[in-house]
């Protein structure tokens, strides 16, 4: 029954992940973007097309191949590790359980493409809402106004344009169609998004005892590569620069969403208690003298309050004044007691 649950709830997820995934399609396929206007004497539209440097060929290949690369090795180097310690503790090797650590590696991943697929879908949803302009603009539209003007003519200088179409023809369609989508810059929000998440699972998984720098050295290289990604957004003139600025926001805040309450890399696991680390109980106080002389050779673990023969009164260290004056006199009575039953004997000693 349980494996029917797994089985059950593995297939829901799928099916999730598979609505968000048309969901991106069907908003690219199906919903037009906000068609805004422009000045013709606007000069931060007016930068050369250039190819980019990360192509989307390689976005995708990036964002899907090394995050899900990570989280495997990661997670079969924690089972390796647990299952050395345990034979080198019991004497034996309990088994590697692969599977269980597959499937926590398909869990890891899972959850990491869920949030890929929440960031996509953000990011073009405020792309279509917005409908920026590129800094390429005029370069890919070449647009032309309904009365069949350009921006050369004089009349259109200080003009904000909302009637146009474009009509370059030597610019791709998908080039044309994308040039109303600059905010925010999507490079910018999925690869920091992929980029950050590796680095706040490596804090959350990995353990290195080898060097506790090895860590925030791969940390800070996944962070850098995406930095530098995001910059090329900007020298390709493809974004300006608060288009990346929001993408790198963008993408930071669903990726700290994603691990800290959808993954949940950082909740705390349940510790067993350890029944060597809990106190031992304080020793009763002995009733006879042969029971009081062998506590004396036994090693002082805990004290009692009060003690008797050569050991002198020790008071508890967390009693209070008026406990210790309590047991003060406690003390005071036994030895009275214990006295007075020692029978009396007479040497010869005549007063």
């Amino acid at each position: 029954m349980t494996r029917f649950k797994s089985v059950a709830r593995m297939g829901f997820d799928l099916l999730i992940f598979a609505s968000l995934c048309l969901s991106e399609v069907a908003l690219r396929k199906w919903f037009k973007p906000y068609k805004r206007g422009f000045f013709c004497d606007d000069e931060s539209l007016r930068y050369p097309y250039k190819e980019s440097t990360i192509s989307v060929l390689a976005l995708i290949s990036i964002v899907l191949a090394v995050p899900s690369s990570v989280m495997l090795a990661v997670e079969l180097f924690k089972q390796t590790a647990t299952s050395l310690g345990e034979k080198r503790k019991n004497g034996a090797n309990k088994g590697c359980h692969l599977g269980r650590r597959l499937m926590q590696s398909y869990t890891q991943i899972g959850f990491y493409l869920f949030g890929l697929a929440l960031t996509l879908i953000t990011t073009h949803i405020t792309k279509y809402s917005v409908g920026r302009l590129r800094p390429h603009f005029f370069a890919v539209c070449q647009p032309l106004m309904s009365d069949g003007s350009t921006c050369s003519d004089a009349r259109n200088h200080e003009r904000y344009v909302e009637d146009y179409d474009c009509v370059a023809k030597n610019m791709s369609t998908n080039s044309i169609a994308q040039v109303g989508q600059s905010f925010p810059s999507g490079h910018a929000s999925i690869f920091f998004y992929a980029m950050v998440y590796v680095a706040i699972y490596l804090q959350a998984a990995l353990s290195t005892r080898a060097s506790k720098l090895l860590k925030h050295l791969l940390q800070f290289i996944f962070i850098m590569f995406a930095w530098y990604v995001a910059l090329t957004r900007i020298s390709d003139y493809w974004h300006h620069w608060s288009d990346v600025m929001a993408g790198t926001i963008l993408g930071t805040l669903i990726a700290f969403a994603v691990a800290l309450y959808i993954s949940q890399l950082f909740a705390r696991k349940p510790t067993r208690s350890n029944s060597s680390l809990a106190p031992k109980p304080p020793i009763k106080p002995s009733s006879s003298p042969s029971s009081s002389a062998k506590s004396a050779n036994s090693p002082p673990g805990v004290l009692p309050a009060y003690t008797f023969g050569t050991l002198p009164y020790i008071p508890h260290p967390h009693a209070a004044a008026a406990a210790a004056a309590a047991a003060a006199a406690a003390a005071a009575q036994q030895q009275a007691q214990y006295a007075a039953a020692q029978t009396y004997h007479n040497y010869g000693y005549v007063p």
